[in-house]
């Protein structure tokens, strides 16, 4: 493992820890509990995501018997679908468990699953499908809009605008220098991002984690296009990757004085900012000051600057030029200036991390590489000196673990992502450098009894999860290189990790997960937590840390793998629960290339795609007739064959009555006046859905089932969002007029049944009207008595202002966003009116519509 210079440090005095803990006890009353995420209480862990179809799927128990437990597999209809018998693993070394493993890596049907262990419990569900986080990628982007400094961050930009704020620390557009180190010049530094929980801006860690995103988009140029991200860049023609690095880049450019010398090694506040921020004007009225320079964080500059011109180049080439003008400044700078290095001891304001680094040479390498990279794209003059620098350098051909503070592995990866002229052998010996590493990380994972690549042996260090991902885009680079899918299984593995099979029972990435982290240590989210606002998802937490702790919250004396703070205790500890761009960049890369590979596991053993078990049957309709039920469903994507079930009570149990290919059937074997509920499943070779959503009816009576009204009108809806459990719903609904004659807007009234488990008054939004949002009216009311699937209706109507529908035309679109006013999140899988599988505008009759307050289309629960 690195050694302590890598690690990043925090100068915290005893007035400081004190206030810290006082804080925490006060603010910690003030927690909601709706917020706070409990971790797994079953021993039987298990990525609570998912496994991709032929991917390893390894469980840990932890058990103290020393013999095989018996272990199943159940589906989520309950049936065991596969069993077996633990290895017993024995003590694990990084966290002190006892653990067995359970593997049922031969498992590839795609479907819902639960693991029970003899005498452990089960497991929480998990799915084997094949997608598993095709969200996480901009997620995990989005981090980087949250913590841009020095302009207004817009609600319209964010996943959720609560978050929302004025700029930060604007006034960075000049900043005077720490003891008046740089003449009584001021530095222009603004426009950067937050580094971490703080708002110090640092040119090593910038670097770091802007390599590590442009390097993603220079090997793969398909990532994050132009639109694909909500950026205020959007629709410039540059792909939204480079423009987000571009931004936070922006501050790089001015951290070297224009009278010459080399770039300050951070900017930062005179003392900590408060935690939370809760008043934008008093953290950006704290003192702040450009601290003193260092040899590494010119070479910082150089490389960020290089590497992003290489890629601007292509879109906007000006900019490019100055950029790349830069770039060599600093180089220039840096070889004059060789060995000023930052330590613990250098002179400079508390506010910040210290980012000490003694090593120099590493930081020469990686930058001469991106000059190089750059000159050759260029056709630079300047490029065979660049070139040289590489070659000659300790450190060319070396691959080996990279973080803010090693980052000679970052220039040879480099070198193999962009073209160049080096030798031919020598490109060989890289990559022969990157699969003996990888092979290395493979063996670290398979000695432990969680699937971390962290040895046992060894203290896990500061930000140990970003040290995780990092191995993980090693074990990325080695299945390009070889296309064995050991390797790219490995990453899988690793994930689980990340995803709750670990020491500490959660998912260390926000919102991922059934027990995932709620409570980060970041300035600005954590004082939304406290008013009961989730963190955004996509957000990956620090982890355990022994190696160095110097906070109050994060526990001394545990076993490496479980020195993580306690929930809830986020302003305390900046060890294990902070946030920062350089772990988060490494997200973003290794979540977009698990996306892109996905289908590369997406088979059992490399044969035929494993097939879909079939999602349930979506809009199921039961009319009524004397003697017979009618019942009528949507078809399913895949699916061979139907299963209709009946029961007598609502919610089971159902008997099978029959088995049709078709997507009908008349039950005849019923009685006048009964009531009898039904479901349907589809089938297919992988086996069978969950139940669709039960449907009652009362053959010849007037009770529930009755057919739409006889009506021109009929309301489309379309889910326009497949999440059941966040924070919002949101229905979108398009009116259809099939008559003759035009339909005024106003006095048309849409109904939406659902549940809001509990009474929290709720909001209504209009995202968009082809009518003009300002032309609807939208009210959520509680229902007088609770019906199948709903105790609330939201209500759309429209002014007088909204138009009309025309003869055999639409309303055009309404997209509503709806939530409660305390953020809290619902459960839509019973709501009455929710259906994920409309993905497109689809007649649906369980959305009404009414005309002067009388029904005209759908069905009332």
């Amino acid at each position: 493992m690195e050694s302590m210079r890598h690690k990043r440090t925090r100068k915290l005095g005893k007035r400081s820890a004190s206030l810290a803990v006082a804080f925490l006890i006060g603010a910690s009353a003030l927690l909601p509990a709706s917020v706070l995420a409990d971790t797994d209480p079953s021993p039987v862990r298990v990525n609570q995501v998912g496994y991709l179809p032929g991917a390893d799927k390894v469980a840990t128990i932890v058990s103290p018997s020393s013999m095989p437990l018996k272990w199943e597999l159940r589906a989520g209809s309950g049936t065991v679908v596969a069993e077996g018998q633990t290895r017993v693993f024995g003590n694990d070394r990084a966290s002190g468990d006892h653990v067995h493993q359970a593997d049922f890596s031969s498992v590839t049907v795609k479907g819902s699953y639960q693991l029970h262990v003899t005498g452990a419990g089960a497991s929480v569900p998990f799915d084997i499908a094949g997608s598993l986080y095709p969200d996480l990628p901009a997620e995990a982007m989005e981090y980087f809009y949250f913590h841009r400094m020095g302009v207004d961050i817009e609600g319209r930009y964010l996943s959720n605008p609560v978050f929302a704020h004025k700029a930060l620390h604007p006034a960075d557009e000049s900043v005077a220098c720490f003891n008046n180190w740089c003449q009584g010049e001021r530095l222009n530094v603004r426009y950067s991002w937050a580094d971490a929980g703080d708002y110090g801006i640092y040119p090593v860690n910038q670097a770091i984690s802007a390599w590590t995103l442009l390097n993603l988009y220079e090997r793969y140029p398909h990532v994050f296009p132009d639109g694909s991200l909500r950026i205020p860049e959007g629709g410039n023609g540059i792909p939204d990757l480079i423009d987000e690095v571009a931004f936070g880049s922006t501050f790089m450019r001015g951290v070297m004085p224009a009278s010459g010398g080399l770039a300050s090694h951070k900017i930062h506040n005179d003392s900590w900012s408060a935690f939370p921020v809760t008043s934008i004007d008093q953290e950006n009225a704290m003192g702040r000051q450009a601290q003193p320079p260092s040899t590494n964080a010119t070479y910082a500059v150089a490389r960020n600057l290089a590497h992003l011109a290489r890629l601007l180049e292509p879109y906007n080439r000006e900019e490019a030029s100055r950029l790349w003008t830069t770039a060599e400044e600093a180089w220039t700078r840096a070889s004059a200036n060789p060995h000023v290095v930052y330590s613990s001891q250098t002179a400079d304001t508390e506010g910040g991390g210290d980012y000490g680094d003694k090593s120099i040479s590493d930081d020469r390498y990686a930058a001469a590489a991106e000059l190089y990279l750059t000159a050759f794209q260029l056709k630079d003059g300047d490029q065979a000196s660049y070139r040289s620098a590489v070659t000659s350098s300790p450190h060319y051909l070396e691959v080996g673990h990279i973080d803010w503070a090693s980052v000679a592995g970052a220039g040879t990866l480099s070198l193999l992502s962009a073209a160049n002229d080096l030798p031919k052998q020598d490109i060989e010996a890289m990559k022969s450098g990157v699969r003996q590493h990888a092979d290395g990380i493979l063996a670290d994972l398979r000695q432990e009894g969680y699937p971390s690549p962290i040895p046992g042996s060894e203290n896990y260090p500061w930000g140990s999860n970003s040290f995780i991902v990092n191995k993980m885009i090693m074990l990325g680079f080695a299945y390009d290189v070889t296309q064995d899918l050991g390797y790219l299984k490995g990453m899988y593995r690793i994930m689980d990790y990340l995803m709750g099979n670990n020491a500490m029972r959660l998912s260390y990435v926000t919102g991922y997960g059934e027990y995932y982290e709620t409570d980060l240590h970041d300035r600005w989210a954590w004082g939304k937590y406290m008013s009961g606002i989730s963190f955004p998802r996509g957000w990956l937490s620090g982890g355990p840390n022994n190696e160095l702790i110097n906070d109050p919250a994060t526990p001394a004396g545990k076993p490496a793998a479980k020195s993580y703070a306690a929930k809830n205790t986020a302003p305390d500890a900046w060890g294990s629960k902070e946030n920062t761009i350089n772990w988060n960049a490494p997200l973003v890369w290794v979540a977009q290339y698990l996306q892109d590979h996905k289908d590369d596991l997406n088979t059992a053993g490399g044969g035929e795609p494993v097939p879909d078990v079939p999602a349930a049957p979506a809009g199921v309709t039961a009319d009524r007739s004397d003697g017979a039920v009618l019942l009528s469903w949507e078809a399913a994507a895949e699916a061979a064959s139907y299963k209709v079930k009946r029961a007598l009570v609502s919610g089971g149990p159902y008997t099978e009555i029959a088995s049709v290919t078709s997507t009908g059937y008349q039950d005849q074997e019923v009685t006048n006046g009964a009531a009898y509920y039904y479901v349907i499943t589809a089938v297919n070779a992988a086996g069978e859905s969950m139940n669709s959503k039960q449907v009652e009816v009362k053959p010849a009576d007037d009770g529930g089932g009755t057919p739409p009204p006889a009506s021109d009108l009929a309301v489309e809806y379309r889910a326009g969002d497949t999440n059941a459990g966040d924070n919002q719903f949101k229905p979108h609904f398009r009116i259809v007029n099939k008559g003759t004659e035009p339909v005024s807007l106003s006095g048309l009234t849409i109904r939406y049944y659902f549940s809001a488990e509990g009474d929290v008054p709720q909001t209504f939004n209009c995202d968009w009207a082809a009518a003009g949002c300002a032309n609807l009216v939208g009210t959520i009311k509680k229902l007088p008595e609770a019906r199948q699937g709903a105790d609330h209706v939201l209500e759309i109507s429209f002014g007088s202002q909204a138009g009309s529908i025309p003869a055999g035309g639409t309303s055009g679109d309404i997209q509503s966003r709806n939530h409660k006013n305390n953020w809290t999140s619902y459960n839509e899988t019973d709501d009455y009116s929710y259906d994920p599988g409309k993905s497109s505008f689809t007649e649906w009759v369980n959305v009404t519509l009414h005309r002067d307050d009388k029904l005209v289309w759908g069905i009332e629960p």
